[in-house]
């Protein structure tokens, strides 16, 4: 050490120093970073994409039927004689077919129609329910249902319990009358050979279209050849017949 530098005053400053800042080093409170606002995010525009426009098909036209028709709605439709289930079928029409409309009943139940399937004019009725129908219907007339009638009648056996010739002979007859529809049908025997035979009128009723029966039982005493003849008077003639034998077995 250089002569005449006193160090005794060192030592108890720097501790001096020291005690100070270790005072006052704990009320040094660091300051709060300051809050800092985000920046709002740039914005985008986000493009509109535009539908491609598509080709609106237009409305399919429907035309009007010049006269009014009628359309089975299923399978096919019975075509009836008459305007009624009671009445014999003429002919099934097939699904899709476009049957022309010539009138209908007083409630409109039934149509009257010509009938597609036949070659030369003629006419049947389909139900209201069984079809679908186009056209001015305000135009169709009511007509008149058809008067039922006799379509064959049949001479079916002829059941000869023979006695002897000269005897009395009884002679069974049974024949069957069909009808299109409702209707009351009068008929009689008759028996030519030998001998005549004409029995009395009798009379079947019909409530539908189908089949009866026609019997009667009449007497011959001469043996020979005979015709027996079943003939319907109303509401039309119709005749039938079958020729038989009256001898011994």
């Amino acid at each position: 050490m250089k002569p005449g530098i006193k160090t005794g005053w060192i030592l108890p400053l720097t501790a001096l120093i020291l005690a100070a800042f270790a005072c006052t080093w704990a009320d040094i409170v660091p300051p709060a970073a300051p809050e800092i606002e985000p920046s709002p995010l740039p914005t985008f525009a986000i493009p509109t994409l535009t539908p491609v426009p598509t080709e609106t098909p237009l409305p399919t036209p429907t035309s009007t039927p010049d006269v009014p028709i009628a359309i089975p709605k299923a399978l096919g439709v019975n075509c009836r004689f008459g305007p009624g289930q009671e009445w014999e079928v003429v002919n099934s029409i097939p699904e899709g077919t476009s049957i022309e409309i010539k009138g209908r009943t007083i409630d409109t139940s039934w149509w009257y129609v010509r009938d597609p399937l036949q070659i030369s004019e003629s006419f049947c009725w389909v139900a209201y329910e069984a079809v679908e129908t186009a056209g001015n219907l305000n135009t169709v007339p009511i007509v008149e249902p058809p008067p039922a009638t006799v379509m064959d009648a049949t001479v079916d056996t002829v059941l000869v319990t023979f006695s002897a010739c000269g005897g009395s002979n009884q002679v069974g007859l049974t024949g069957s009358i069909t009808a299109n529809g409702p209707v009351t049908v009068t008929y009689h025997w008759e028996v030519s050979g030998v001998t005549q035979e004409t029995t009395p009128d009798s009379t079947l009723k019909f409530d539908r279209t189908g089949k009866e029966t026609a019997t009667a039982t009449i007497s011959l005493s001469e043996c020979g050849e005979y015709t027996a003849i079943l003939r319907v008077t109303e509401p039309k003639e119709v005749i039938a017949q079958k020729v038989f034998s009256l001898q011994s077995p």
